[in-house]
């Protein structure tokens, strides 16, 4: 029974693989530059800012964006990528690599090629671009991974793989003889502490926003280095492994960050791999070494107008030892990456990133895996391989990873194994106290997805933008004719009817905004796209803190005022992906003080948690009319 589950990942993972390659032709072939850029996979034209030689004498390149300031792209760290020049409409050349920074609006970009030269990179000024490529190595990382679980004969691998399959509880476990109790952790994050540290197998620490899952990994970590040698810590983006690196250094922990990124965020430059060797006292003497190397190599190929048999002697030698001394170099780097290595307390990486060469033969007693419920199954048993235990934290009722083929969801990569295993292992541990936001906006969440299991602190269970301000509000369009609009290109749909309401409502608050920072969401990127346009050429949004994503972008954030334009209007009824009951849930948990949802509920009422929602609104809220905000 267990091995035909594991088969039918290794199906699954195939088929996603060819939806996904399906899915990158359909926004690439035969596309112009234009759509592409509107697609989200090229960034057009570019200025290069600067470049860098990186460990391994790889060339790193930053670029920054010219146009199309802020717009949606899919262009992220670790997925390769083509430099390209166009001349008039034709490319005149391409170079291949590996995206390894993106922020706002620069990108940084590693070369593939390990030598180039100093022609070719002159030759990258001008109208240059980036473009997404595809990149099968995912899918080829997590099939290599789910064999290797099928084959193993660890005795943990082999415990965990038929715990997983026959949904066992995992029981055994190793009493600590003693009890931890941090005074900055609340009883429930206690609990999970300790129950984490007796389980042999595996543990889950799951809970909605603001319950300080962060706080209880950061504890739970410290705590397994009083009597572990190191501890890899996953999460399946970069963005989530940076959160906990960046927490864990300033916990004066030794951290480590490994991946295809070389510059994350500033503060977090000098925890990875590349800038920790760049500032050792031995990196100087290895350039010292390569440079030697390059100098004897140009000599031995400089041109010379006699060339007899002492000039070959001569030219040999020169080569032999250029050879011999960048082997030298070589030697010498690679024993100053395994020292940075050994020395760091805690490796931090991308599920994926578990199989960066400099970490291959490293293995650890725990893995600690965030953002679990964002993890394809085959990511986590890529980093659970290298480990005896696993934790994984984060919260099964908020959005699951997307899968694109309906066929691979259908036979188990749309199950997270933190949906799979939670309840069902003996330690599992629900942290019930939240610290985000006011109780109202808390409550439907609480009802609906927690069974009421949770609690707020009384520091921000009342918190409020002013005084006698209503926390939870629902605007109501139904009547008004705001009829959605569809993209009959992409699909994707928006409704203009409501950014007129979101505005005049922003109009009549915007003195109690002042100094709050305000966040608008909506399931559509059609939407986010119409809302971004209108709000950018509008002065009433002009020095306000404000951001405007999908449910999917938004997930992990927080603001004071959350906006959430539902979109969906229209005579039949249809809902669309709003049906996931789960995005309702991100959404609406992002708010601290304030949330304020606009939508049709006369066609959003035909699915139960909308109704719902709005009696609950209703009965504790402030349940308003769009008409309201229509004038006279």
């Amino acid at each position: 029974m267990g091995n035909e589950r594991y088969d039918n990942l290794l199906t699954a993972i195939e088929l996603e693989r060819k939806a996904e390659e399906k899915h990158h032709r359909s926004l690439s072939a035969g596309k112009s530059i234009a759509e592409k850029i509107e697609s989200g996979i090229v960034w057009y034209p570019l200025l290069e800012i600067n470049q860098h030689y990186t460990v391994g004498e790889q060339i790193e390149l930053t670029f920054e964006r010219t146009k199309q300031l802020d717009s949606p792209h899919k262009l992220k760290s670790g997925v390769g990528c083509h430099i390209f020049k166009l001349e008039g409409a034709q490319r005149s050349k391409e170079w291949r690599g590996v995206i390894s920074y993106v922020k706002r609006n620069k990108i940084a970009v590693i070369l593939s090629e390990s030598i180039i030269s100093k022609d070719e990179l002159s030759d990258m000024k001008g109208q240059i671009g980036v473009e997404l490529i595809y990149d099968d190595r995912p899918y080829t990382v997590m099939a290599a991974a789910i064999s290797a679980v099928v084959a193993s004969e660890s005795p943990h691998i082999k415990i965990l793989r038929e715990g997983v399959a026959q949904l066992d509880s995992l029981a055994s476990e190793s009493p600590l003889g003693f009890e931890i109790t941090p005074d900055f952790l609340n009883e429930s994050q206690t609990e999970a502490l300790n129950g984490s540290l007796e389980a042999d197998n595996m543990a889950i620490i799951h809970g909605p926003p603001g319950t300080g899952k962060t706080t209880t990994l950061i504890s739970v970590i410290k705590s397994l280095l009083k009597s572990e040698k190191r501890v890899l810590v996953c999460a399946p983006s970069n963005n989530a492994v940076d959160l906990l690196a960046k927490h864990l250094d300033m916990s004066g922990v030794p951290v480590l960050r490994i991946g295809n990124v070389t510059r994350i965020a500033n503060e977090l430059t000098h925890l990875t791999l590349i800038e920790k060797a760049r500032y050792h006292p031995d990196w100087q003497n290895i350039k010292k070494v390569k440079i030697e190397a390059s100098q004897l190599r140009r000599k031995a190929n400089k041109f010379k107008r006699r060339f007899g048999a002492q000039e070959k002697a001569d030219r040999r030698d020169q080569y032999r030892e250029a050879k011999d001394l960048m082997s030298w170099a070589r030697d010498l780097e690679k024993k100053l990456i395994s020292g940075l290595i050994r020395e760091s307390k805690v490796i931090c990486t991308t599920l994926i990133g578990v199989s960066h060469k400099s970490i291959t033969d490293l293995k650890f007693r725990t893995v600690v895996i965030d953002e679990a419920s964002q993890a394809l199954e085959p990511e986590c048993w890529n980093a659970m391989l290298k480990a005896e235990r696993v934790i994984l934290a984060g919260d099964h009722l908020q959005l699951a990873p997307t899968v694109k083929s309906i066929d691979a969801a259908k036979i188990g990569l749309g199950e997270t194994l933190l949906t799979r295993m939670t309840g069902t292992i003996k330690h599992t541990y629900l942290l019930n106290v939240q610290y985000r936001m006011n109780e109202k906006i808390l409550s439907f969440s609480n009802e609906q997805f927690y069974e009421n299991k949770l609690s707020s602190d009384p520091k921000n269970a009342e918190r409020l933008l002013e005084e006698g301000d209503a926390p939870l509000v629902m605007i109501d369009t139904s009547g008004c004719g705001f009829e959605e609009q569809i993209n009959e290109r992409s699909l994707s749909k928006r409704n203009q009817g409501e950014y007129f309401i979101l505005r005049e409502h922003f109009i009549q608050n915007r003195a109690m905004y002042e100094n709050a920072t305000i966040g608008i969401i909506s399931p559509y990127s059609e939407q986010v796209k119409y809302l971004r346009s209108k709000i950018e050429e509008d002065e009433i949004f002009k020095e306000i803190d404000l951001i405007v994503n999908s449910i999917d972008g938004f997930q992990g954030q927080e603001k004071d005022v959350i906006y959430i334009s539902l979109v969906r209007s229209n005579p039949n009824g249809e809902v669309g992906f709003l049906a996931d009951e789960r995005r309702l849930n991100v959404a609406m948990t992002r708010a601290r003080k304030k949330l304020i949802i606009i939508g049709d509920m006369s066609t959003l009422s035909t699915k139960k948690i909308f109704s719902d929602l709005a009696e609950h609104i209703e009965q504790i809220g402030y349940y308003q009319s769009a008409w309201e905000y229509m004038g006279s």
